[in-house]
């Protein structure tokens, strides 16, 4: 076999036209050789590294000359030597490393993070925006780092700057909710990769918990102001059933934020198709996960709606009842009418920096309980927030109905103190059921805590 020592004798190496091919052999170097075969322009010159594995020879082609040159040969030779030595088969060996780039090209953040976004149920357009806002802020941060490389501290200090740069827009010197969100998001999409094996480890664990991670301020909308005196409150729906300036979509968004008790972004979001006004109710899908004073909302519930809902949709619906949505505006970029519409609307009537559209909930909350004597479950329940009770308290029957009482109760309070009535007949009107309130008790802390509560 011919035998090359130096560059200017591979350089000599001419295909032989009796074969497709032959090797020279790499003088000082066992194993190596460079293959010669003939082409239509001359030929390939290819360094061969073979070796035996199990009995059978094997071959490791490392690129043609002189792109690869003798010294990168030499290189390639002596890593493959020491893998033989090693007992460790080289095909293997490189296999292995191969898999390993393309795990670490799909581990890069920005790409688990999108491919995490594909298996949400983001179904709503507004939700669908924010929710790639906020991937846009980690993806902005993290980039192309692969996913085992970012840290606790990274997070924790990615969610300190959106707190820091995210503030709100009636005071600045307190922060939004946008970093609370971003938390949540986070340590979902760090659980599915890790479930996945993006990660080995979960840096987002440590920050799952919000009430004992620390890492964030709590989040307090001062300016979330609420009526929650009889007095005044029942000035406020006079006023607004009585103003003839606002427009009809305005007028009825704020009338049901009144007899709902639902979030502002649910009521705007709503949709035609999730009401069944035959039937008294609204299957609604609460756009957020959690409220603005930590509670967690349900993910799914139906809503009771008093005749006086049902009098306002059927209105709303000569307006915009041939549109998906039911508050739908061409004003607006969302194509629905927004939180700033309701809430200049109050401002208009004299209610700035005295009651928000979000004050609605806390009106709601704090009138049912000491007016009205609802227990704090079920008025919980009103609002959405996930209760304690052994079954999911939504799905049960007894409780759906004491809620539609509640809720055709609340409504015809509201109108009577709108039209300045006598309302001392609706005090204690839940707790003139005392049966029905240790059955709530019952299902809020279970029988067996309050027989130990009685001992």
């Amino acid at each position: 076999m011919i035998e090359v020592k130096t560059d200017k004798q591979i350089i000599a190496l001419k295909a032989d036209p009796t074969k497709q091919e032959y090797h020279a052999k790499v003088h000082g170097k066992p194993r190596l050789s460079i293959r010669v075969r003939a082409t239509k322009k001359g030929e390939t010159k290819e360094w061969v590294y073979r070796y035996t594995k199990n009995g059978h020879t094997h071959k490791e082609f490392l690129g043609n000359y002189p792109t690869v040159s003798m010294a990168m040969a030499f290189d390639k030779w002596q890593e493959l030597n020491e893998l033989i030595s090693k007992d460790i088969d080289p095909k293997t060996h490189y296999a292995k490393q191969a898999k390993e780039k393309e795990r670490q090209e799909k581990n890069k953040f920005r790409l688990v993070c999108m491919a995490w976004a594909k298996t949400q149920p983001w179904g709503k357009k507004d939700t669908i925006k924010t929710r790639q806002y906020n991937l846009n802020l980690f993806i902005k941060r993290f980039g192309d780092t692969p996913m085992n490389e970012i840290s606790t501290a990274d997070l924790i200090e990615l969610l300190q700057d959106i707190e820091t740069t995210h503030r709100q827009r009636n005071d600045p010197t307190k922060p939004s909710d946008k970093a609370v969100r971003c938390r949540g998001m986070i340590v979902d999409l760090f659980a599915w990769a890790t479930v996945h094996e993006y990660c080995t480890t979960n840096p987002a664990e440590p920050i799952a918990n919000a009430k004992t991670s620390h890492i964030l301020e709590t989040v307090s909308y001062g300016n979330r102001q609420a009526l929650v005196k009889p007095n005044e409150f029942g000035e406020l729906m006079h006023d607004i059933k009585h103003d003839n300036r606002m427009g009809a979509s305005t007028y009825h968004c704020l009338m049901l934020l009144a007899y709902t008790g639902v979030r502002i972004g649910d009521i705007r979001a709503m949709a035609w198709a999730d009401l069944d006004l035959d039937n008294a109710k609204w299957e609604l899908t609460p756009i957020k996960g959690e409220s603005d004073n930590g509670f967690k909302m349900v993910k799914q519930m139906t809503v009771p709606l008093s005749k006086q809902v049902i009098k306002i949709l059927q209105e709303q619906h000569r307006h915009t009842g041939h549109r998906k949505q039911v508050f739908y505006s061409d004003q607006s970029k969302h194509g629905i009418i927004s939180e700033n519409t309701t809430n200049q609307a109050l401002h208009k009537l004299g209610y700035k920096n005295k009651h928000t559209s979000h004050g609605f909930r806390s009106s709601a909350k704090t009138l049912l309980m000491q007016e009205l004597d609802y227990n704090d479950m079920i008025t919980e329940m009103v609002l959405g927030h996930v209760v304690k009770g052994g079954d999911n308290p939504y799905m049960r029957a007894d409780l759906y109905t004491k809620r539609c009482e509640l809720m055709q109760t609340w409504a015809d309070y509201i109108d009577d103190l709108a039209d300045g009535k006598d309302t001392t007949h609706y005090k204690g009107v839940y707790r003139n059921k005392p049966n029905e309130i240790l059955q709530a008790l019952i299902n809020m802390i279970g029988k067996d805590e309050i027989v130990r509560l009685l001992q």
